[in-house]
């Protein structure tokens, strides 16, 4: 990839996180604020969703296309988590006065400013992910910032309390499935201004804010933090970048949305260049079905026998443009045919810059094709096949498309794909969705109350990290992982217990659970005690370090047993010194045949047996150095 010059092109990015709290329950219900997993629902609720005019009287352009695609919506219910209000048959309760109080702190710790009076609004939605097709939202707090290392302040434009969408558990026989656990999750939404100026600046920049986020009472879970980013260059538009779930992932992503909206903007110039006008765009495609059913293309033919139809449309002087390409393996047929197959749900098109070749049509179908799109020296046509309904939509979103290469990089919010492409998701939403909620009351932040959240605020976790590394001799990447691990709290307690070596503590909570958790085991049955239990056990010289992880995987395969009680059940009672000089003793007597032919080399042969023997009850380091004395001296009573 070509070193992109990112002031040059006038990169500006911003920031979209959204963080579940960990409240007791919901945001506008009492339910309790807990997801369930895999369990299966107790009930479904289907349900159909149509648009509706905003505040403004206008159809917010997103839930147009959304609309659309026609899809039915099933809800999985359970009957302990939810209640009428998910199901939108009652109205909200009061805020949640917990949730809103982890909110207001936050906000505090992000430097911004309190709204006095909070007033919910309604924020459209019709992709079926809120059965009232509305979320309810607020803004909390405005006008803040966060510090980067080098000391530049992202501005925060609002922070937001909202609840938290259902969560799309499968898409089945033109049916979208949502579970209506999470719906109701009070989350915060946290929108930066587009002061950021480089991909690496908008990594370090969401890590700052999830760093903050999980040194507060925030759900620590996966899926719990979701963070989006806004990307536009100098000449391009706003693009919000959807679903990015490793930080790793953002430098690249920014990079291939600068090519794709270069690229954009190159297929623009070049429209301009040839004279073309969006008028000469055509509005209606043409029926080919016809003419190709005799076709020696095989699956255009047989689709055509088998009821399928297939469509055309020529697009005077686009020759070349089809085929252009924005990223690598990513042309401007492939941007059109991504938004296709998000609307109608057809998996592809096919258009003349392609080989055409690859589709089996001789020299006569592609003379049909040309005589009855009427195709031009200069021009390009493009081809569908599906059933009736599904290639007229798709031709119509392909032609809407195309109309918008002339304007240059229309404005999108696509998802994120992990090789750093992203796909069309839905039109970008507007201010046409959002209005007051007719059935909540204003909610008031009290400036006593704000002072009290005040004195409780914690530590900058960036500040904790430097603290931590230097006091504890630790790279301050691994503190870093204690938080976002959510371990830092038990590593607190932990290093008052066992001081000696915070190295094993870090290493113990981060490195081995990972092993383990890869290596199948349950270490969700491990819990803060059982850490507090063994590392007590590792104070006070019962057991040695390398029994440590033996009692890890012992707690996760029995998590009725205590730490104790394994303990006993494993016999990794540390043995005495005598003990151990007696074993040692024996085993070099027994052996010096091979300590007259290999001398200290006897060393290793000899130390197997005595790691069997003393396996997760010694450091190996103290058994070989005993072995060694005794080794030494018997090679002197040898002669040797």
């Amino acid at each position: 990839m070509v070193k992109l010059d990112y002031q040059k092109i006038g990169l500006k990015c911003g920031l979209e996180i959204h963080q579940q709290l960990d409240s007791k329950t919901k945001l506008f219900c009492r339910c309790p604020n807990e997801l369930q997993g895999t369990r299966e629902p107790d009930f479904t609720v289907k349900r159909t969703m149509r648009p509706v005019l905003g505040e403004m009287g206008k159809y917010d352009e997103a839930m147009l296309t959304e609309y659309q695609k026609g899809l039915g919506i099933v809800y999985e219910c359970y009957n302990d988590v939810i209640c009428t209000y998910e199901l939108d048959e009652t109205p909200p309760f009061l805020c949640s006065i917990e949730a809103k109080h982890i909110a207001l702190e936050i906000a505090l710790l992000l430097n911004s400013k309190i709204i006095e009076e909070m007033h919910v609004c309604r924020k459209n939605y019709l992709d079926g992910s809120v059965p009232c097709g509305f979320q309810r939202t607020m803004i909390l707090a405005k006008d803040g910032f966060i510090s980067l290392e080098n000391g530049k302040k992202i501005s925060i434009d609002i922070v937001c309390l909202e609840e938290d969408a259902a969560r799309k558990t499968k898409f089945e026989k033109g049916n979208n499935y949502y579970r209506l656990d999470r719906l109701g999750i009070p989350l915060v939404e946290i929108t930066t201004n587009p002061d950021i100026s480089h991909p690496e600046e908008c990594r370090e920049c969401a890590e700052r804010l999830g760093l903050l986020l999980w040194s507060t009472k925030v759900k620590k879970v996966l899926g719990s933090i979701r963070q989006d980013i806004n990307v536009s260059i100098t000449g391009g538009t706003r693009i919000e970048i959807k679903g990015v779930q490793k930080l790793d992932w953002i430098p690249l992503l920014i990079d291939r949305e600068i090519e794709r909206q270069q690229g954009l903007l190159w297929v623009s110039s070049e429209i301009k260049k040839r004279g073309l006008n969006i008028l000469d765009v055509p509005e209606k495609p043409i029926d080919l079905s016809r003419k190709l059913v005799k076709s020696t293309s095989k699956f255009i033919s047989n689709g055509i026998k088998n009821g399928k139809k297939i469509y055309g449309v020529n697009f005077p002087g686009f020759k070349g443009l089809f085929g252009k390409e924005l990223m690598t393996d990513y042309r401007f047929g492939t941007e059109v045919s991504s938004k296709v197959k998000a609307i109608s749900g057809l998996k592809g098109i096919i258009h003349s810059d392609e080989n055409l070749d690859k589709y089996k049509f001789t020299e006569a179908d592609i003379k049909t094709l040309k005589e009855n799109l009427f195709v031009q020296e200069g021009d390009c046509f493009l081809l569908v096949l599906g059933n009736k309904e599904e290639v007229e939509k798709a031709i119509d979103v392909a032609i809407e498309r195309i109309k918008k290469a002339f304007q240059g990089v229309p404005p999108e919010t696509r998802r994120a794909l992990e090789d750093g492409r992203t796909e069309f998701l839905r039109e970008l939403h507007g201010g046409a969705r959002l209005y007051p909620d007719t059935d909540s009351q204003a909610i008031y932040n009290e400036d006593k109350e704000i002072l009290e959240l005040k004195k409780k605020l914690p530590a900058y976790p960036w500040d904790t990290i430097k603290n931590y590394s230097k006091k504890f001799h630790q790279d301050e990447n691994m503190i870093k992982d204690l938080i976002f691990s959510d371990n830092l709290g038990l590593f607190e307690i932990l290093i008052k217990i066992y001081p000696d070596n915070p190295t094993k503590i870090v290493t113990t909570l981060l490195q081995t659970t990972t092993a383990l958790r890869r290596d199948g085991k349950q270490i969700e049955n491990i819990g803060n005690n059982d850490f507090i239990d063994i590392f007590t056990l590792l104070k006070n010289g019962e057991i040695s370090n390398e029994a440590v992880e033996e009692l890890m995987i012992a707690k996760a395969d029995n998590p009725n047993l205590s730490i104790r009680e394994l303990k006993g059940k494993l016999n990794i009672e540390i043995p005495s010194e005598e003990e151990i000089e007696k074993k040692i003793k024996s085993e070099v007597n027994n052996n010096e045949d091979l300590i007259k032919n290999r001398k200290m080399g006897a060393l290793g042969p000899l130390m197997g047996p005595l790691m069997k023997e003393f396996r997760n009850k010694i450091d190996g380091k103290i058994i070989s150095e005993m072995l060694k004395k005794h080794l030494q001296k018997k090679i002197k009573e040898l002669g040797l």
